[in-house]
């Protein structure tokens, strides 16, 4: 894909190229296992299964590792596909081995990457020799009379913030969910840059609540320690910003200590008349399937609809074709949310599977759901923010030599008063939070009762 893409803009006429650059790749930095690790089985584990005998980790990850074996919370905001998940893994595994009371709450911004996680997370207690239940995975789709099964049962409990706002919390006086939520030991928020603007700031409060009533449910003779351990790739002053969301102090290890290899890519800006993006990737895609040899390619689109026709188009089907007769045989085949839970896996495990050319997608797949094969990626129209643009821009070349191709009419960065080249070095934008807002305060003081009085400690305060 990536060889036929070289090809298609640099040799053939069918497309016009406004602006084209390389980011070029660095190689990688290694470290040793914090000794930390070894007083479980996650040291050797780690040893065994990476093939750098004497130093597996990347720099980045052992510096994470040691700090979070001092007592502190940490951000860290390397690139995409920098290996930020093995930090919070492997403490989180350690932490729960040497104290099997302790509870690690996992929270995920989506369901999709919910799910796939859940499947990493899966594979190292498989490693460390655990049970299927270690791991359990709470979101919508999850039935309330198995959640507290899950409860009862997993160590290291995946949920969204909505369920865990809008069940957990409301769950308060039941035992089982008493039980755990005082014995949260470590919480991971993944793909932190989410947590912002009126989203972010319902979920500062939420959390703020979610500690206060751990901290109230515990044994005041024997306190425990909580941890927080946050990851995102696209965040600007990353320690300030969790500091807010969370109320807690943060260290942080940023872009300038990332120690995972990274490959050379090429970006470009491909003009199209106003109003024909979507049919110019057409002619890309097309143009793929014909000559690109191997890995695969994926196509942004904020619509739904529109990624349903593009994705049909590239298979030369009628618009009218149900999801249902492309799903097993399709080479490109549309990805967003609100397919039924059953479509969804089918197409996650042929995405999976490598067994797709290519996917259309919404941001739905903008998140850290790692797709290695992917080799090319374009996207409809400049992304609505440079967020978005470095996320998606992360989903190539995690194995390889990849290409990022933003489709979108000759004047497109104009709007910007900057070039391509321009756009991409500015910084992310900030990440705002509205603490001060008075209705999210009365909102959230209202449920903080609630939840003083379910869990009996009203008495407390």
């Amino acid at each position: 894909m990536y060889e036929a893409l070289c090809k298609a803009i640099n040799t053939e006429t069918l497309f016009s190229v406004v602006e084209q650059f390389e980011i070029p790749g660095q190689l990688p930095k290694y470290d040793s296992i914090p000794e930390f690790l070894f007083s479980s089985a996650v040291g050797k584990q780690i040893q065994e299964q990476f093939e750098r005998k004497t130093e597996p980790l990347w720099a980045h990850q052992a510096r994470g590792l040691t700090l979070l074996s001092q007592g502190k919370n940490i951000v860290t905001s390397t690139g995409t596909a920098s290996g930020k998940s093995l930090t919070f893994q492997a403490f989180a595994f350690h932490n729960i081995l040497l104290n099997p009371r302790n509870r690690v709450l996992v929270l995920y911004p989506l369901k999709a990457l919910a799910a796939d996680q859940s499947r990493s997370w899966k594979q190292m207690a498989r490693r460390l020799n655990q049970k299927n239940d270690f791991i359990g995975r709470i979101d919508g789709s999850v039935k309330w009379h198995e959640r507290e099964n899950i409860l009862q049962n997993a160590r290291i409990v995946i949920m969204t913030p909505d369920v865990c706002h809008a069940w957990l919390m409301s769950q308060l006086s039941s035992p089982i969910v008493k039980d755990f939520v005082k014995s949260i030991s470590v919480i991971v928020l993944d793909e932190a840059h989410t947590l912002e603007a009126v989203f972010g700031s319902n979920f500062a409060f939420f959390i703020r609540r979610l500690v206060a009533a751990r901290n109230l449910l515990q044994d005041d003779s024997r306190p425990q320690s909580l941890q927080c351990v946050a990851a995102t790739a696209t965040i600007k002053d990353p320690g300030d910003h969790m500091k807010k969301l969370t109320g807690m102090d943060f260290s942080v290890i940023d872009h300038t200590e990332d120690g995972a290899p990274q490959h050379d890519r090429i970006v470009a800006h491909v003009a199209c008349p106003s109003g024909e993006a979507a049919l110019v990737a057409q002619k890309l895609h097309e143009y793929m399937l014909e000559h690109g040899k191997d890995g695969g390619f994926i196509t942004f689109l904020d619509s739904r609809k529109g990624v349903e026709s593009l994705a049909k188009e590239s298979n030369n089907e009628s618009p009218q074709i149900h999801l249902e007769k492309l799903i097993d045989t399709a080479n490109v085949l549309p990805y967003r949310a609100g397919y039924t839970a059953q479509d969804r896996e089918q197409i996650e495990q042929r995405i999976k599977a490598g067994t797709l050319r290519g996917i259309v997608s919404t941001g739905a797949l903008e998140l850290g759901i790692d797709i290695p094969h992917l080799r090319v990626g374009f996207n409809i129209g400049v992304p609505n923010t440079r967020k978005a643009f470095r996320q998606r821009l992360g989903r190539v070349g995690r194995n390889d030599k990849g290409a990022f191709i933003v489709i979108a009419p000759a004047h497109a960065f104009h709007g910007y008063g900057t070039s391509f080249r321009q756009y991409y070095e500015m910084s992310v934008e900030p990440s705002y939070l509205y603490l001060d807002n008075r209705f999210m305060q009365f909102a959230h003081a209202r449920c903080l009762i609630e939840e003083l009085s379910s869990t009996g400690s009203a008495s407390k305060t």
